[in-house]
């Protein structure tokens, strides 16, 4: 068995990181085709995103491609739930792209749903402890607005967390939105609320 040599790995790994980068941007602008694979690429893609690290079976593959009728050059891949939180699914999450024949996939993310008032949310919980994520997203959800601004509105799937620079904070971003919540809560009759919003803008 042979090894590509590092500069082969490290050319991959940035043709695949281009190639999700124009993948978001067409999504964006909705300009992507529905594409199918073939078995064989699907057992590809459930081996590198679900199975040799988790041991998983794959869910779900949504492939897509630039042109109508076109062969599939990105997909994104669910594997099956390995465990619930507060009775939804939680499962992994990865991007792929091609590279000739050839499958590469990003660092599979955990993903769940948080059941909000009137919808759900796909969440991302990244750095931020699962259930602790889940817990903030739920609270800051029914905060209603901060300095104006609908939190309602910011959160829309899919919402991606991350530790802060302090040991208290959340960063949240969803879209064009971001969110950085604190669990520091100077307590007074006149705001309870904790966590707290301190910051919230669009980009």
């Amino acid at each position: 068995m042979t090894f590509p040599s590092k500069p082969q790995s490290l050319w991959r790994l940035a043709l695949v990181c281009g190639c999700l980068f124009i993948f978001s941007t067409t999504q964006a602008a909705d300009d992507s085709f529905v594409a199918n694979v073939s078995r064989a690429e699907r057992l590809q893609l459930e081996k590198i995103v679900c199975g040799d690290p988790f041991g998983l079976a794959v869910a779900q593959i949504d492939a897509r491609a630039m042109e109508a009728n076109g062969r599939a050059y990105f997909a994104d891949v669910k594997c099956r739930p390995h465990l619930q939180m507060l009775g939804q699914a939680v499962y992994h999450v990865a991007q792929c792209g091609r590279d000739g024949n050839q499958w590469s996939c990003g660092e599979p993310e955990l993903e769940t749903i948080v059941p909000l008032a009137q919808r759900r949310l796909l969440v991302r919980p990244g750095s931020v402890d699962l259930q602790r994520g889940v817990a903030t997203i739920k609270k800051i959800s029914g905060y209603g607005y901060f300095q104006g601004l609908s939190i309602d509105r910011a959160l829309q799937s899919t919402c991606n967390l991350g530790l802060g620079n302090r040991s208290d904070l959340i960063e949240i971003s969803c879209q064009r939105w971001s969110i950085t919540v604190s669990f520091w809560c100077p307590q007074s009759k006149q705001d309870p609320t904790c966590p707290r919003i301190i910051y919230m803008a669009e980009h």
